[in-house]
C-alpha cells in the first residue's frame, strides 16, 4: 500500500478489491495501469520537493495516511533546525516553545542539532533520494505491464500470470530498494543507542511490533518475519557494497603501480618520452 501498484489496490479509492470482474475489461486493465504509472511519478516529483503522501496499517489494520519528507524538505528543515541551534533557541520555527535556562537551552541545542545533522542530512536527504529512484523504477514496471494486459490478459489465466508476475515484481522492489544503503529498513537495522547499550542489529530485532514516535518504526508492522527478512537484506546489501568499494580500490591501486612503474622506467633509461607520458 505503500505506492501505487497492486492490481487489487486502489490506493485513490483507500480499498483493496478481491473481485476478479474489476480486471476483466481491458479499458479498465489498462486504466489502472497508466493510473499507478502516473501516481509513481506523481510521488517523483513529491519525493524531490517537500514530500510524497503514502498509506500504511496501523496497529488496529486501519488504512492510514501520512506523509514522508522530500528532498527539498530535508534541505529546508536541515538549515531550519541547524539556525535554531546555533540561535540557542531564539530563533525558532513554527509554534516551538523557547527554552528557558542554560541547561535547557543546551538540551534544545542537541536535540536540534542531531536533527539537523542526523534525522535531516544523514537520514533524510539519502531516503528522499532513495524514494525517488523507486518511484522510477516502478513507474516504468506499470507501464510494462501495459503490454501483457492487453494481450494475453484478455484470458483468465493470462490475467493471473500477469497479476502474479507484476505483483511479485512490486514486492521485489519495495524489498530491494528497503535493504540497500539509504533504504527505510536499511537505517532500521542500522539504528542504535549506543549511550544505552543498544547495538545496530540487535536494537532493531528488540523492536516491538509498533511503535509510535519514530518514523522508522511507525509506519510498518515489525513483525519477527520483517526482522528477518530486512536483517538478511540489509547485510547482504552491505556485503555487495564493501566488495564493489574493495574493487574498486584494486584499480585504483594498479594504476598507481603502472604509473610508478613508467616513472621508475623513464628515470632508468633517460627516456624523456615516458617522463612526459607519465605528466600527462
Amino acid at each position: 500500500m505503500r505506492d501505487p501498484g497492486g492490481d487489487h489496490y486502489y490506493l485513490e479509492e483507500n480499498r483493496v478489491s478481491k473481485d476478479p470482474k474489476d480486471r476483466e475489461l481491458l479499458l479498465t486493465r489498462l486504466e489502472k495501469d497508466l493510473s499507478d504509472s502516473f501516481g509513481n511519478v506523481q510521488n517523483f516529483f513529491g519525493n524531490l520537493l517537500m514530500g510524497s503522501k503514502f498509506r500504511y496499517r496501523d496497529e488496529n489494520n486501519e488504512s492510514r495516511e501520512a506523509t514522508q519528507q522530500g528532498l527539498v524538505g530535508a534541505c529546508v528543515d536541515f538549515f531550519k533546525n541547524l539556525g535554531s541551534a546555533l540561535s540557542l533557541g531564539f530563533w525558532r520555527s513554527g509554534d516551538e516553545k523557547e527554552p528557558q535556562g542554560g541547561m535547557e537551552r543546551l538540551s534544545y541545542v542537541g536535540s536540534k542539532l542531531n536533527k539537523a545533522f542526523l534525522s535531516d542530512l544523514v537520514e533524510g536527504i539519502p531516503q528522499s533520494v532513495n524514494h525517488m529512484a523507486k518511484n522510477l523504477v516502478l513507474a516504468g514496471l506499470n507501464l510494462v505491464q501495459v503490454l501483457p494486459d492487453a494481450t494475453i490478459g484478455n484470458l483468465e489465466e493470462g490475467r493471473k500470470l500477469t497479476t502474479t508476475v507484476f505483483d511479485d515484481g512490486q514486492v521485489m522492489v519495495e524489498y530491494l530498494t528497503d535493504v540497500i544503503p539509504s533504504g527505510n529498513a536499511w537505517f532500521r537495522v542500522h539504528a542504535s543507542s549506543l549511550l544505552e547499550g543498544n547495538f545496530p542489529i540487535l536494537y532493531n530485532l528488540q523492536m516491538p511490533e509498533h511503535l509510535n514516535g519514530d518514523a522508522r518504526w511507525q509506519y510498518v508492522r515489525n513483525t519477527p518475519f520483517r526482522k528477518t527478512v530486512e536483517t538478511v537484506g540489509t547485510l547482504l546489501a552491505d556485503i555487495a557494497s564493501i566488495g564493489m568499494t574493495g574493487q574498486s580500490g584494486i584499480s585504483a591501486n594498479q594504476n598507481c603501480v603502472k604509473q610508478r612503474y613508467v616513472v621508475a622506467a623513464g628515470k632508468e633509461t633517460g627516456d624523456p618520452l615516458a617522463k612526459v607520458y607519465t605528466r600527462i
